[in-house]
């Protein structure tokens, strides 16, 4: 990839659409977004670049969930997840028994620890959605434990400096205290499965910065009782994540969603599963068995099980569904926003410094990975 320069009719640099932009790539990274540079390999780029899509929540992809396999199997997972139009994700572990959780996220985090293959996805840390939940949703219900500070210390020494993100119910005993200590140790806290409002305002303060699949498994909305989902809409310290494949939020909810958050404070995930890349049939998620139906994914009582989206599936019906998304709204709520809220710096932008992954927006509003190599 040594010596590429960029020649992009359009692009979204540092948040702004400009026209006519070089960029210059060398060993996989942005060394030049704007100047010249040598010729070498030069390539013109049709329609609008755009960073790499940042996806939060992949529990799994083509056929593999991280939950489960070895190495080999994870490659392969992330693979998928690049063809899928992510440049970057967290591979995410949802409830378990704590002893099996901990022999998980240890096994995930070696394998995190490589960075995985050079044309795959990049994973860039752990997603821990559990086990310190309120609602359970396709979670183990009876793996469901509060956030003490041996579950809490378990956790991150498993994880080994890889632990990115944990998902939590602030109205847990000892959330607050474990907001504050994995916040401490680099980690970033979302609210999410969670009914009680009970120490939201503290877990804020303490730095809980985002919200888990806004709307599902959570306390709804209601104009005496706003739940955890009103609060989460109304307190602007919180960016907001969605899963936009019409299911889990109706389009009509998702505008709404939009009208109040805006592009500083959403965030498109896909919560994944094995079944997305894949064609319809059963899968597992944790060991739940789960069918995949119409890119529908449901558990045996009829529970929404995680998705069959990619990151290019939910950018583009997330488009569609409010009519429309300009190029740095589309970049913003799919790759920077994302990359900002765990820290991943080196994502998220075309700018000097970030890792060369693109993704390009055509005329016709199709969006496509961007192949270098």
């Amino acid at each position: 990839m040594s010596g590429i320069t960029l020649r992009a009719q359009h692009a979204v640099v540092d948040g702004r659409l400009e026209h006519d932009v070089v960029v210059r790539v060398e060993d996989g990274w942005i060394v030049e977004p704007r100047g010249a540079g040598a010729r070498v390999h030069e390539r013109a780029i049709t329609g609008t670049l755009l960073p790499g899509f940042v996806d939060l929540q992949v529990n799994g992809m083509g056929g593999i969930g991280f939950d489960e396999g070895d190495d080999d199997a994870f490659d392969a997972a992330a693979h998928a997840v690049r063809a899928g139009g992510a440049a970057a994700f967290l591979p995410t572990l949802i409830t378990a028994p704590l002893d099996r959780l901990v022999e998980r996220a240890a096994r995930l985090a070696s394998w995190v620890r490589r960075r995985g293959p050079r044309a795959a996805a990049t994973p860039l840390g752990i997603h821990l959605e559990g086990p310190f939940l309120e609602l359970a949703g396709a979670h183990d219900a009876t793996a469901l434990i509060e956030p003490d500070a041996q579950s809490v210390g378990r956790l991150l020494d498993a994880c080994a400096g890889t632990l990115r993100l944990v998902t939590l119910a602030p109205g847990l005993l000892g959330a607050v205290e474990a907001v504050a200590r994995l916040r401490a140790a680099g980690v970033a806290v979302a609210f999410g499965h969670a009914r009680s409002t009970r120490q939201f305002d503290a877990c804020v303060d303490a730095g809980a910065t985002l919200v888990t699949h806004l709307f599902n498994a959570m306390s709804p909305l209601h104009h005496r009782d706003p739940g955890i989902t009103g609060l989460a809409l109304d307190e602007l310290r919180l960016s907001c994540c969605l899963i936009a494949d019409g299911h889990h939020v109706h389009p009509a909810v998702l505008r709404t969603a939009w009208r109040v958050l805006g592009s500083a404070r959403t965030i498109l995930v896909t919560d994944a599963i094995a079944a997305a890349g894949m064609p319809d049939g059963a899968y597992s998620l944790a060991g739940l068995a789960v069918q995949s139906r119409g890119g529908v994914v449901r558990d045996a009582r009829g529970t929404l099980a995680g998705s069959a989206l990619t990151m290019t599936e939910a950018a583009t019906r997330f488009a569609r569904f409010v009519n429309g998304l300009a190029a740095p709204e589309l970049a913003a709520i799919a790759a920077a926003n994302p990359a900002r809220a765990i820290g991943a710096a080196e994502f998220g932008s075309v700018s000097t410094g970030c890792r060369a992954a693109f993704a390009v927006l055509d005329d016709a509003g199709g969006l496509h990975d961007l192949k270098l190599g």
